[in-house]
């Protein structure tokens, strides 16, 4: 492929740094905004290419060395040779761009809420089962190469003790030699090993993947020690590696481990979504709280709400709220959750987003909550939403894009953006999450 220079211009979507020589778009990998790089094209279309930067001619003052030492190799972390503080700047940036075209919005936009300590702030990991010189490996998968492992013991978003039990499985593994399940084949037996840990309350989950039982998973306990409250153990016999697994055993301790956010206890189950960013779960969760409570609501709703952790935050401000989440295991959990924190104040109900048109009539709701997943509010959702009218709607999203598609829609329905507060939950991706406060405007008012 052609080989170039390019002077970066910004940071956009998925990490990449943007060029335009004469005109041109390109996306570099590996480049941070205002550097001079040689680069290579990797992929060309009409209207853009993708390169991926080989040199540095003119680093930028924000390039530092990754601190971990498989960055690059490892798929994780896009932004690791960024100062931290850069990164804040970059992620503003996209968020700024995706909110553009609303008007006197990007005035508004607040600076993200960083991290003190950017660093060791995951409380789930997920590690990969692998083969290396005829060696079992376990971390994570390689940059382009789902099938390769990179060794994870130094990854610098995990705990220490995360680490620790990581070397515990591997060692193990290795002397029991027990072989790595192969989808190609579909013969094998280790498939994945998943680590999630309460930071607040210090309580930790071992989880291993397997396509199948084997005796020696019975020591599995004894070999992490103190390190874990419970250790589990599920299996996936001749199905993908992402399916739902067909049975799941408790090895040792409750199956299941627990986490405080802001004050409140949350159940967490072996499959139960949580956010992986605890103390910047409790700043978000928080601020929803706070926002809610300037305008004194008596009926909330908070749509798609998951286990209920944005539900349970509003029943600490409003008279009644409702819960709506369509996955039926996570009402489950959420509704042990609303049990455990003593809220009488707070019902869960299973019911689809974009079905909940008559629910949220009926509700009268003085202020609607929602946080969708990357693709944003499902359009009838949406359109539910903006029947019903409530006069306050807070939007919490993971995804710019869908951001500010939806927000369009509720502006020409109406809606004034009063308040933008970005919040950085994973530090050294390009992820970046913004909550949003929007009013509803009175005709002639």
């Amino acid at each position: 492929m052609r080989e170039l220079e390019l002077t970066a211009e910004k940071m956009v979507a998925e990490g990449r740094a943007l060029a335009r020589p004469d005109g041109f778009v390109i996306f570099i990998e590996g480049a941070l905004p205002g550097e001079r790089v040689r680069a290579r094209i990797t992929q060309r279309k009409k209207s853009f290419a993708f390169a991926q930067a080989l040199e540095v001619l003119e680093p930028s003052p924000d390039r530092q060395a990754a601190p971990c030492p498989v960055f690059g190799e490892c798929g994780g972390c896009a932004f690791q040779h960024m100062a931290y503080p850069a990164q804040l700047r970059a992620k503003h940036g996209i968020l700024l761009e995706a909110l553009y075209g609303l008007p006197g919005v990007p005035g508004i936009v607040a600076e993200p809420l960083g991290m003190v300590e950017p660093f060791h702030f995951r409380n789930k990991m997920g590690f990969a089962f692998g083969m290396t010189e005829g060696r079992i490996v376990l971390g994570l998968h390689r940059r382009g190469n789902w099938r390769s492992v990179v060794t994870a013991g130094a990854c610098l978003l995990q705990s220490p003790e995360s680490r620790e039990i990581l070397a515990r499985v591997r060692t193990f593994v290795q002397e029991h030699d027990l072989p790595v399940y192969d989808e190609k084949r579909r013969a094998g037996l280790l498939r994945h090993l998943v680590v999630r840990e309460g930071k607040l309350t210090g309580e930790r989950m071992v989880h291993l993947h397997a396509a199948e039982r084997h005796l020696a998973f019975e020591q599995l306990p004894a070999v992490v020690g103190d390190l874990a409250t419970t250790v589990l153990a599920s299996f996936h016999t001749r199905v993908p590696e992402a399916a739902p697994p067909g049975s799941t055993v408790v090895l040792s301790g409750p199956g299941l481990i627990h986490e405080r956010l802001n004050g409140f206890l949350f159940e967490i189950g072996p499959a139960t979504f949580f956010q992986t960013n605890t103390l910047q779960g409790e700043r978000l969760f928080g601020l929803v709280r706070d926002w809610a409570a300037s305008g004194r609501p008596e009926r909330a709703v908070d749509l798609y709400a998951g286990t209920g952790p944005i539900a349970i935050h509003l029943g600490a401000v409003s008279q009644q709220v409702l819960g709506i989440e369509s996955h039926a295991p996570s009402v489950d959990a959420a509704r042990r959750n609303v049990e455990l924190n003593s809220l009488a104040n707070v019902r869960m109900v299973c019911a689809k987003a974009e079905r909940v048109g008559e629910t949220l009539r009926e509700e009268r709701a003085d202020l609607v909550v929602v946080d969708p997943p990357r693709p944003g509010l499902n359009p009838k959702a949406l359109a539910a939403l903006l029947a019903a009218a409530p006069p306050h709607v807070i939007y919490v999203s993971c995804n710019p894009a869908t951001l500010a598609r939806d927000l369009a829609g509720m502006v020409e329905a109406g809606y004034g953006i009063e308040q933008v507060q970005p919040l950085d939950m994973f530090p050294h991706t390009f992820h970046i999450e913004a909550v949003v406060r929007l009013e509803r405007k009175i005709k002639g008012g």
